[in-house]
């Protein structure tokens, strides 16, 4: 093994230091929510039904894909371009949200018209419009959230968040007391998004920046065609999250959409981690791009290997306690969820590809991940017109994750050779190997009827990392980098020249 000098090691604590500060930051405020959340849905779940949840997901999943028109991939332009100059940052926020404000009467003309055209029923139809002024309200938000994350203030969008969600799941759970119909419940979910858009406004003056809300044509129309690369790979994107759901609520039955979108509610909260690494890793990954190569490739390297070593156990944990999570979540009636689950939860074996993703987006590769993605949409479709009005929720699972499988490899390989490395092959055969050694255990204690909660949480993590020095998946570097992270902070020539 190489050896690693002082200043590689002193480069990669700084940037770990600052990664792990804004992930946990945002995970913290997150977890917070998830708690909160999945006593709610628990509660939502028996109230509402499968079908209820159906009509949920129908409408998210549609207002979800209409809202691209509203986004146009302003929010990654906006962190990527005042992460490296923060004087953009008045013009670009006042600007953006004149333009999202705009953008929102064509994004209601289009939703009037689909809903038309697909003739949903009369309380989907209003569900789908309160979520769509929902949407609209948490695009203006993101607006102001991109500046936090510019800035790597990633404690002002978790409270926020945190705050948003909390709100609506007291006031859910009081309407589900008082035995309020679906419409009201999803009202107060539009509410909360009324409210932290004005918070997040109010901290952006406090903290930030009074945005005067002047209307600047030539900084629009720069914004709309910067933005475009980023709104090409935005379309594609959503629309590959989106569609199955869309097409199983047009094939099959409102209760069938309820247990494909309650499996991708629990994977969702799995990916939450994945997620808020790239949200801080994004802005480190810009600047570092200007500033620094030789660090940017170290700082990729160092994130695709932690995110590998997490997502494949998380995969094999989640197909094994797939059953009792969905039982103890939702309850009777959700049974047809737990093999939907146990598919969708195969693509967290390349949750490395969130460090892909952010490495070409900051790189100026949208244009390649945009075909990529195209790519996916076009192998997707097709399968999901074939499967799901053949085998249903079970045919929207597997044209979900089969197209993934086919890709996630090529731009993995294209993103390694972007920065000159080779691929990770004996770190990824090791971590398999000590993953399954693990999901054993985790198997052999269930059927002992150990508590599903320890077993999860506590036996199992111990064991992977056991599994992990066991095999020398980790070596001596990590154990530097991941000691020291924690140490007194020190200031470096490197710290300086990329600020904090």
């Amino acid at each position: 093994m190489q050896s690693t000098s002082h200043s590689e090691i002193d480069g990669s604590i700084v940037i770990g230091k600052r990664v792990i500060k804004n992930t946990a930051i945002l995970l913290v405020g997150r977890i917070l929510s998830i708690v909160f959340g999945i006593i709610y849905v628990a509660f939502l779940a028996r109230y509402i039904k499968a079908e209820g949840m159906g009509k949920i997901a129908t409408a998210t999943s549609l207002i979800g894909l209409l809202i691209i028109l509203v986004n146009f991939g302003l929010s990654q332009l906006i962190t990527r371009d005042v992460a490296v100059d923060r004087g953009k940052t008045e013009s670009y926020t006042s600007n953006s949200l004149l333009l999202r404000g705009l953008l929102s009467f064509i994004f209601a003309a289009v939703v009037v018209l689909i809903t038309y055209i697909l003739k949903y029923p009369v309380d989907t139809v209003k569900i789908i419009y309160i979520y769509g002024f929902a949407y609209v309200f948490d695009n203006l938000s993101d607006v102001i959230f991109s500046i936090f994350i510019a800035y790597e203030k990633m404690e002002y969008t978790a409270v926020l968040n945190v705050g948003r969600d909390i709100f609506n799941i007291l006031f859910s759970m009081l309407g589900i007391f008082l035995k309020a119909d679906l419409v009201f419940l999803v009202f107060i979910s539009a509410l909360a998004s009324f409210l932290k858009w004005i918070l997040s406004m109010i901290v952006l003056r406090w903290r930030f920046m009074k945005p005067k809300l002047k209307f600047d044509i030539y900084i629009c129309k720069q914004l709309l065609i910067n933005s475009l690369p980023f709104i090409a790979l935005l379309v594609v994107q959503v629309f590959n999250q989106r569609i199955d759901t869309i097409l199983l609520s047009i094939y099959r039955t409102e209760e069938e959409v309820g247990w494909f979108s309650s499996a991708g509610m629990m994977l969702s909260y799995l990916l939450l981690i994945p997620a808020m690494f790239l949200q801080s890793i994004f802005p480190v990954f810009s600047r570092l791009n200007i500033l620094s190569k030789d660090e940017l490739t170290r700082t990729y390297q160092a994130s695709f290997r932690y995110l590998l070593l997490l997502g494949i156990p998380m995969c094999i944990g989640t197909i094994i306690v797939s059953e009792p999570v969905i039982n103890i979540v939702y309850g009777p009636g959700f049974e047809n969820a737990v093999n939907v689950l146990r598919i969708l939860a195969i693509q967290l074996f390349w949750i490395f590809g969130y460090a892909n993703g952010a490495l070409l987006t900051a790189t100026g590769g949208q244009i390649y991940l945009a075909k990529i993605e195209v790519a996916v949409a076009a192998l997707n479709l097709p399968l999901a017109i074939i499967l799901i009005p053949r085998v249903g929720v079970i045919g929207a699972s597997l044209a979900s994750i089969l197209p993934l499988i086919v890709f996630f490899m090529p731009v993995t390989i294209v993103c390694h050779r972007r920065v000159g490395l080779s691929l990770p092959l004996k770190l990824t055969t090791k971590t398999l190997i000590a993953s399954i050694l693990m999901g054993t255990i985790v198997v052999i204690s269930l059927q002992l009827h150990s508590v599903l909660f320890w077993v999860t949480f506590a036996i199992s993590p111990l064991i992977y990392t056991f599994f992990l020095v066991l095999l020398r998946a980790v070596d001596r570097h990590d154990l530097d980098i991941i000691l020291t992270i924690f140490k007194k902070q020190r200031k470096t020539e490197f710290e300086t020249l990329i600020g904090n």
